[in-house]
């Protein structure tokens, strides 16, 4: 059964020509966001809200700032719009890069978490790293 099951998953990758990723597998996507090696916090999608929590890590230490748009370590944070700080992560589809894969891949256009995933890792606005938590 498992060997169907990796086989079906295998053909669907290749149909769609692009590797199977885990928003595809499963429908909740959660992001890390990490400074250095250090996880600082999760962004997840529910299909409808975004959700915004820093790790116990961050919470216990005095170190590192909050971000200013999520100054409360022990609250999740929640909303329909993705807040500007991890928006600001998804560039332009002004840049070519951008546009060449909006043109081969015109139904994520609109698609946050996908242009996240593939996009929005790092940023020039800030020292952080956001991947997606397989």
């Amino acid at each position: 059964m498992l060997q169907q099951f990796k086989k079906y998953i295998r053909s669907q990758a290749k149909a769609k020509d692009l590797p199977c990723t885990y928003e595809q597998i499963n429908q909740n996507p959660k992001f890390q966001l990490k400074y250095q090696e250090l996880i600082i916090g999760y962004l997840d999608y529910d299909g409808s809200i975004w959700s915004f929590h820093y790790s116990k890590w961050f919470q216990n230490q005095d170190e590192l700032e909050s971000l200013f748009e999520f100054p409360v370590k022990d609250k999740i944070y929640s909303s329909t719009e993705l807040w500007p700080f991890f928006e600001s992560r998804i560039p332009s589809i002004k840049q070519p890069k951008i546009q060449e894969y909006l043109d081969s891949h015109p139904s994520d256009r609109n698609n946050k978490v996908k242009l996240l995933e593939l996009f929005g890792i790092t940023s020039v606005n800030n020292p952080y790293k956001l991947t997606l938590n397989i």
